[in-house]
């Protein structure tokens, strides 16, 4: 949805602003929330004095801020201060070595101590724990994701989520543990020759695709082995098409010790940890499709407590 349609908007409870994004967090975010003005177009002066009178105007009207854009400098001032602003934050505290993700944290910082935004909504929970035991006044929010039908396949290709560019997703380990292992094929997006250089070293046998719903479908298990940062919605994604998905630095599984002891490693470091969680996924599929469809319902019901929380 444009700015310029707002009035058309029939629930006037809230509003989200939404920067481009990765297509997974665009999924979640519009499932979890309504009246998402997604700002993927080049944004106006007139958008902006638009947005700030419906806001103004429109009584008990909230405004939800995700991530960064540079148009919420323009309207932030401008919103009368008794209006209800609050800021999601969509990264965790190791990412902030980062310089762009650091900028979006200090930006989100800056309004708070301001008096400009209200509260802050944190998706990962060891951010969320450090800000509310600094005195911030801040909700933790479970994102959730449209649940699609499971999928029966007998791949057997193995899908690593993520990008080379990014040292915390931890490509390279990944790819070296599938000489230890056996697969038809294994599917990433990669753009560096590096990553096209190490592949052909060691003979690992790629599918080359394009987007992230290919990379993760059609697989008998994906490798989310990051170092940090981790993504739920891609996690959900994959376990709700029935693909076990081998996770790295996460508290996802926290609350279920089958699912973490099969699919959380140890240490993202090992190669070796990394191919014998592959070959154990073998062995105890059925269990593993058993707990999770377990988890899952708690997780969608815990996600929606959550953001109502998080809104009222």
């Amino acid at each position: 949805m444009k700015i310029n349609e707002i009035n058309s908007l029939k629930k006037k409870d809230y509003i989200v602003l939404l920067p481009k994004c990765d297509y997974d967090i665009y999924d979640s975010v519009t499932y979890s929330f309504h009246n998402v003005f997604y700002l993927d177009y080049s944004l106006e002066k007139n958008d902006a004095q638009i947005l700030i009178d419906y806001v103004n105007q429109t009584e008990n009207m909230q405004l939800i801020l995700f991530d960064y854009d540079d148009f919420y400098r323009l309207i932030l001032s401008y919103i009368k201060k008794e209006k209800k602003i609050k800021w999601i934050y969509k990264s965790n505290c190791a990412s902030l070595t980062e310089g762009a993700i650091r900028t979006i944290f200090s930006s989100i910082m800056e309004f708070y101590d301001r008096n400009i935004i209200d509260e802050i909504g944190c998706i990962d929970y060891a951010t969320y724990e450090v800000l509310k035991n600094s005195g911030y006044k801040v909700k933790y929010i479970k994102m959730d994701v449209e649940k699609k039908k499971k999928i029966n396949t007998k791949s057997e290709s193995i899908g690593i989520i993520g990008n080379d560019y990014n040292p915390n997703h931890n490509i390279y380990n990944e790819l070296s543990a599938l000489k230890l292992t056996d697969y038809e094929s294994v599917k990433l997006i990669h753009t560096m020759p590096a990553t096209e250089h190490f592949i052909k070293f060691f003979n690992i046998k790629e599918n080359k695709v394009d987007i992230m719903d290919k990379v993760i479908s059609n697989n008998f298990v994906n490798l989310y082995c990051n170092f940090t940062d981790t993504n739920n919605e891609l996690i959900l994604k994959s376990m709700d098409l029935g693909i076990p998905c081998i996770l790295g630095n996460t508290d996802i599984f926290d609350s279920n010790e089958i699912l973490k002891n099969n699919l959380v490693l140890k240490s993202d470091d090992d190669v070796n940890e990394i191919a014998d969680k592959i070959d154990n996924v073998r062995k105890n599929k059925k269990i593993i499709d058993q707990e999770y469809s377990k988890f899952r319902e708690k997780y969608s019901l815990e996600s929606s407590k959550s953001i109502s929380e998080f809104l009222h």
